[in-house]
């Protein structure tokens, strides 16, 4: 059975904030992890990402569950923020969840910003057929 954009994106937007509050999470947990370890993991620069990917992957899903305008944008940041923060902890080491959920966090904001690109330029192009008509009409 295939699916109508509009449930594309709607699956795109469920994936994506389940990915964002699992990846917000996770960060958070390592906070503690890495003061537990101590030396590098320790430092304020690293603790600082851990925290700055929890409070973006966590206000990303927030703006997606309640359907702003702003999501696609936030989640572009998003998927940065992620990037940098699994590229981070992947050279300290001994993160590979952390690494993981952020991962999968970029991609899901990835797939959904694309999904959201799609949707508003068949809108458009659905919009100036619409136009056209109404000028023959």
């Amino acid at each position: 059975m295939k699916t109508s954009h509009g449930e594309e994106a709607d699956n795109a937007i469920a994936t994506c904030i389940d990915a964002c509050n699992e990846c917000s999470r996770v960060c958070l947990q390592h906070v503690e992890h890495c003061l537990t370890l101590g030396g590098a993991h320790a430092e304020a620069g690293h603790i600082s990402m851990l925290l700055a990917c929890a409070t973006v992957c966590r206000t990303a899903a927030e703006l997606m569950s309640l359907n702003s305008g702003w999501h696609p944008t936030l989640c572009d940041v998003c998927a940065q923020v992620c990037d940098e923060c699994s590229d981070e902890c992947e050279e300290l080491g001994d993160m590979e969840d952390c690494v993981s959920a952020c991962q999968d966090c970029a991609e899901a904001c990835r797939e959904m910003v694309d999904e959201h690109a799609d949707n508003e330029e068949e809108d458009e192009e659905e919009e100036n057929e619409l136009v056209g008509n109404e000028r023959l009409n």
